[in-house]
């Protein structure tokens, strides 16, 4: 078995090395031969770089087939192939490589007897010179005898792929395929020339850029074409060492015009499309001088198509919408293009040898694919002019309507020089300013200066213009023709045409609303009846002046009147007759403060008087008010055969530091003049911040602001205080209703003593009783089971609400939104206030008695008649005034006062009440005495009504 092994072993080497040393058949050839592919008749070898022939015949590791992959940089391809002239006459051919950019190419010719007859050294990389024939490819002459053998050689050393056809030609025959692939090449080399020239010549008259970029691009097309055909080096021999970098750079420069080209013909393309197409571009000049030739070939294949899948999606994104057939065209031009330079280029890097015939017409695809991207170009070119035309067609349509409404504008339009010659005008402006037509006018007119009534208004406007070239919406007053003047609006435009300037305006005439802006602006700031200044405006010049007296250090003064007895009038003779009177007087005061201050009516019988500058020095303040108060002493009123005589008070308060505000000065005057109405009327007061009655006043115009304020911002709290039974067992919840002021800080709680005086003095005791009623109604609505338990609560209220018809309303409105049983509520009246308003309060407990409410009359024993309204008052509790309750142990007076207003209730079928109990002792002497409740501090404390805790025994 084991020789059996050995046996088939050393018949495969010894097959393999016959087979190794075999010689391929020689071609034969003869008199009609023509052509024929070499590579099926050679072997190829691959060695170091500069071997020897010797070296290389003695080899034995020929191939048949040849591999395409490049070359290292110290390799060389060997090839060989025979050939022998079966004819009996000597005949020639040639050897022809068919690639010219490969970089060495030596061919070594032997005989049959082993003899060198020739050897060739040339290649891209060789100088033109080399070569025996001035041939774009690389081309060996043989001659061969009658029956003669030839062996030839041929070394190629390269970078690039190794992709050449080789072929034998008879001469007769290269000569004639020669002629017509130059003839074809010429052609196509000539198309794209006249293209080029065509483009450029053009763009010269048209000046359009896609133009220019497209005849580079032709140009571009057409180097590189005959640079990979090999006639520029055949044409300029000293390029064949530069035809690879020539190759290459040409492929760049394509790319680059030919995006140049879409971007001069698409519309619209975003700046970042036309980098990416240009970097393409660049990155390929850059690879010429990095990589080697195979990896440029690669780079340029992949970099152009990256070119191409832009260029159509470009196409196809940016269409044209009113013609998109140059898109269409150009994206098949690329197309075409695209598909003829991948085909070769695939099959070049595949190996696969194309005939040269078949090369040229690829090449002509692709210069058909030029063709359309031109006439893509013309079709772009012709829809641009379309649109030019239309776009010219629209603009003198544009100007006809426009010189129609020039014509016919309702608005003056002008044209007019910078120094005021009129240029143009138009029918409007004409009828404006009082001319028949424009040649009058024209005629006429030697300036425009002569439309203003004020001429600083013209150098104002020319001014402007000079300064921002446009006036919008000017209003001036203006002359016509005959010297009358009216009020138009202008608007201006300063443009510079023909080396002058010019100014385009259009003129209105706004005499009717100027008039009757003048009109609402007097409105704004006078008074309507009077026609001195409204309290609006007084402000205003108020504020400014307390500025000016703030930062400039000047002087002012502010005077506040306010008639007296003007009511009077207003009653016994109607507001028609106050408003005669108002208007009658104002005019004299107008007369004594004119040219010295400003006089505005703040209200309907109020006066103020505004006064700055050496007016308002406290003399001269105090002089005109006293001038004031003189006309108005003399002044007499007639009304229906009745006279009446009027007076007057006014406060006075000059400027100082401590101002800081109108409203603060206002608030001053107010005072003051309020002080000369209390200290008698019809004099002048100056106010003054140590005069304690100001300082009372203020505080209580202080504290009407806090009331305010907490009724608007529910700044009040309810309370609550315990009645204690001194004769009866407690049963259930029995109180009074007590009220509370928040102050800044929620925490600060604000006795009613600070704040109830200010609010009765300034009729806010209605208001608060509202709040009071409606709150606490709330509360218990809230609150079912305390409602259940609850036997009665004590509301006070004040004589301004018993007064208040509305008020009736709005308690029988909140005992039934919130469903308070009537009999649960005892209202407190204060003894005083009962019986000055002693109508309106039995009204009231009339009204709610029948429903079922109690009363009680608070401070009982404080008034001097007290017993005698008692009996007239239908009351169910008589609260004893605590004046009488606190030192009831130690005073037998105020012992026998309470006593004594017992024994009345008690007649009278009333409950007593005591207040101010302090001490157990009091309550228990007051339990002797058959008082029924006990109300104080030695019962309980009042407490916030929120935190509600029942009575327990004292």
């Amino acid at each position: 078995m084991l020789s059996l092994l050995t046996a088939a072993l050393i018949l495969i080497l010894l097959s393999t090395a016959i087979f190794s040393q075999s010689v391929q058949q020689p071609l034969a050839l003869d008199r009609q031969f023509q052509s024929a592919e070499l590579h099926p008749h050679s072997r190829f070898l691959r060695t170091e770089k500069y071997v020897q022939l010797s070296e290389v015949q003695n080899l034995t590791s020929w191939h048949p087939s040849q591999n395409i992959e490049p070359l290292g940089e110290d390799e060389s391809l060997w090839g060989h192939f025979s050939l022998i002239n079966q004819d009996s006459l000597p005949l020639r051919f040639a050897f022809v490589i068919g690639n010219p950019t490969l970089d060495e190419v030596d061919i070594h010719i032997l005989d049959d007897k082993g003899r060198i007859r020739t050897s060739l050294m040339m290649g891209a990389m060789r100088p033109f010179s080399a070569r025996p024939v001035n041939h774009r490819d690389f081309v060996a002459r043989l001659e061969m005898g009658a029956n003669e053998k030839l062996d030839v050689y041929f070394r190629i050393a390269d970078r690039g792929p190794l992709v050449f056809p080789i072929k034998v030609w008879r001469d007769e025959a290269l000569i004639a395929k020669e002629q017509a692939s130059l003839a074809l090449i010429g052609m196509i080399g000539g198309a794209m020339l006249i293209l080029a020239c065509y483009y450029l010549i053009t763009y010269v008259l048209m000046h359009s850029p896609v133009r220019f970029w497209l005849a580079m691009a032709s140009l571009s097309f057409l180097l590189l074409f005959i640079n990979v055909e090999g006639v520029l080096v055949q044409v300029l021999p000293p390029l064949s060492k530069y035809i690879s970098l020539l190759n290459l750079s040409l492929v760049a420069l394509s790319l680059f015009t030919v995006a140049k080209v879409s971007h001069s013909m698409l519309r619209g393309v975003p700046l970042y499309w036309r980098y990416a197409s240009y970097t393409a571009s660049y990155l390929l000049l850059l690879a010429a001088f990095v990589l080697n030739d195979y990896l440029q070939i690669i780079a340029a294949m992949g970099l152009a198509g990256a070119t191409v899948v832009v260029q159509l999606m470009l196409a196809w994104r940016f269409t044209n919408r009113q013609d998109g057939r140059p898109n269409r065209i150009y994206a098949i031009g690329w197309s075409t293009i695209a598909l003829a330079a991948g085909v070769k280029s695939g099959l070049y890097l595949s190996g696969v040898l194309l005939a040269s015939y078949l090369s040229l017409y690829l090449t002509l695809l692709a210069l058909f694919g030029v063709l359309l991207i031109a006439l893509a170009v013309e079709a772009h070119e012709q829809a641009k002019n379309i649109s030019r035309y239309q776009r010219q067609s629209n603009t003198i349509n544009d100007l006809r309507r426009f010189y129609d409404l020039f014509r016919n504008s309702a608005e003056g339009l002008y044209t007019s020089t910078l120094g005021g010659k009129l240029i143009t005008t138009n029918p409007a402006m004409c009828h404006l300013f009082g001319y028949d037509d424009e040649e009058q006018m024209l005629a006429e007119c030697t300036s425009t200066a002569q439309f203003y009534a004020n001429q600083l208004d013209r150098l104002s406007l020319v001014e402007e213009l000079k300064r921002s070239g446009l006036v919008m919406g000017r209003e001036i007053r203006g002359v016509r023709r005959d010297g009358s003047e009216f009020w138009f609006s202008i608007s201006v435009q300063l443009r510079h045409e023909h080396d002058e300037d010019y100014l385009f305006g259009t003129i209105f005439d706004i005499t009717e609303r100027k008039e009757s802006t003048m009109s609402l602006e007097y409105m704004a700031t006078h008074d309507p009846l009077t026609g001195v200044f409204n309290r609006r405006e007084f402000e205003k010049q108020l504020r400014a002046t307390l500025e000016r007296a703030k930062t400039a250090g000047a002087e002012m003064t502010l005077l506040y009147m306010d008639l007296d007895q003007f009511k009077v009038v207003n009653d016994t003779c109607g507001h028609k007759a106050g408003d005669i009177l108002i208007k009658q007087l104002s005019q004299q005061l107008n007369q004594v403060v004119e040219g010295k201050g400003l006089l505005a009516r703040l209200g309907g019988d109020e006066f103020g008087v505004l006064l700055e500058a050496e007016q308002a020095s406290e003399e001269s303040a105090y002089l005109l008010a006293n001038k004031l108060l003189n006309v108005v002493q003399q002044f007499r009123f007639v009304w229906e055969n009745r006279i009446f005589t009027l007076g007057i008070s006014i406060g006075l308060v000059p400027y100082n530091q401590t101002i800081h505000s109108p409203e603060q000065l206002l608030s001053m005057a107010d005072s003051a003049c309020y002080m000369a109405k209390e200290q008698g009327r019809n004099q002048i007061h100056t106010y003054s911040k140590q005069d304690e009655k100001i300082q009372r006043y203020e505080t209580e115009l202080h504290w009407v602001s806090l009331i305010n304020k907490a009724l608007q911002e529910n700044r009040f709290e309810l309370y609550y205080q315990h009645y204690h039974p001194l004769n009866k067992i407690s049963r259930g919840h029995h109180y009074e209703i007590l009220i509370r002021m928040l102050g800044d800080d929620d925490s600060q709680i604000i006795s009613p003593a600070s704040f109830l005086p200010a609010a009765e003095r300034y009729n806010l005791t209605a208001q608060i009783d509202r709040w009071v009623i409606e709150h606490y109604f709330k509360w218990l609505s809230r609150q079912p089971e305390h409602k259940t338990q609850l036997v009665r609560a004590n509301i006070n209220l004040s004589g301004n609400s018993l007064g208040d018809k509305d008020l009736r309303l709005f308690v029988l409105n909140a005992f039934e939104k919130y469903s308070v049983p009537y009999n649960k509520i005892c209202f407190e009246i204060t003894e005083s206030m009962a019986i000055i308003k002693m109508d309106e309060t039995l009204q009231f407990i009339k009204t709610f008695h029948q429903l079922g409410c109690r009363f009680a009359l608070d401070d009982f024993g404080s008034g001097f008649s007290s017993y005698g309204y008692l009996k007239s008052l239908p009351v169910n509790y008589v609260k004893i005034d605590g004046g009488f309750v606190k030192d009831l142990l130690v005073d037998p007076v105020d012992m026998a006062m309470v006593s004594s207003i017992k024994d009345v209730a008690k007649a009278l079928g009333m409950k007593t009440v005591a207040e101010f109990v302090e001490s157990k002792e009091i309550m228990v002497e007051l339990g002797k005495m058959g008082v029924d409740y006990a109300q104080g501090y030695g019962v309980a404390r009042p407490a916030p009504l929120k935190d509600f805790t029942p009575l327990t025994s004292p």
